[in-house]
């Protein structure tokens, strides 16, 4: 099992302005969150790509792990630690065939324990799992109650977990308190005035509440 936990800081593009979106992202990678996830829609894989290959080397001043969402390609191009899958991306087997056993494979289990369990067995690196609480990235999806993350966080004990959605520093206590290993966070970040700051506001946040 990989020893991963903390704060995993995940990117939206409507919420970081373009004109200094480097700048912001450094501002935030220099208070060393664990990871820091590459998520855009949209784009060419050239824009993709210019991008990861900027925020790799940010990254790694930092040593903070770099993950790209839905994209292997974009992911080995670009040096990444390591990809991020949903229910409707590419097969699990087939995507660590593509990146070498030594990368990281993050997967979205949202609040499924057989499907947690699925991707523990094959050897996800870490899961991600919903939350009760409202989020703006995905207005629409099912949430998951702290009953059932607290069930999962039992059963799963060889995997680390992440929760995901909604989280910010009202709630951040009562997340950990199902035992996840970490949280992942977007407009607790980018959707605030000074994302550098919140970062590190989170990060102690989390800490504390250890």
């Amino acid at each position: 099992m990989k020893d991963f936990s903390g704060l995993y800081v995940i990117t939206d593009e409507n919420l970081i302005n373009q004109k200094n979106y480097f700048d912001i992202i450094n501002s935030v990678l220099i208070h060393k969150p664990t990871f820091i996830q590459l998520r855009i829609k949209g784009l060419s894989k050239e824009e993709v790509l210019y991008k990861a290959k900027r925020i790799r080397e940010l990254s790694l001043k930092y040593d903070v792990k770099f993950i790209i969402n839905d994209n292997v390609e974009v992911a080995i191009e670009s040096g990444a630690d390591g990809v991020h899958i949903g229910k409707f991306d590419e097969n699990f087997n087939k995507v660590r065939k593509k990146i070498g056993d030594d990368k990281i494979i993050g997967v979205s289990c949202y609040g499924d324990i057989d499907r947690c369990i699925k991707f523990s067995d094959l050897g996800a690196d870490y899961i991600a799992i919903g939350t009760p609480y409202f989020t703006k990235t995905k207005p629409d999806r099912e949430r998951t109650d702290l009953d059932q993350m607290s069930k999962i966080v039992t059963t799963i004990e060889s995997t680390p977990i992440f929760a995901i959605g909604g989280i910010d520093k009202s709630n951040i206590d009562e997340i950990k308190g199902t035992g996840v290993d970490g949280v992942a966070v977007i407009n607790a970040i980018f959707n605030q005035d000074n994302p550098s700051s919140e970062t590190l506001k989170l990060i102690s946040f989390f800490n504390k509440s250890i």
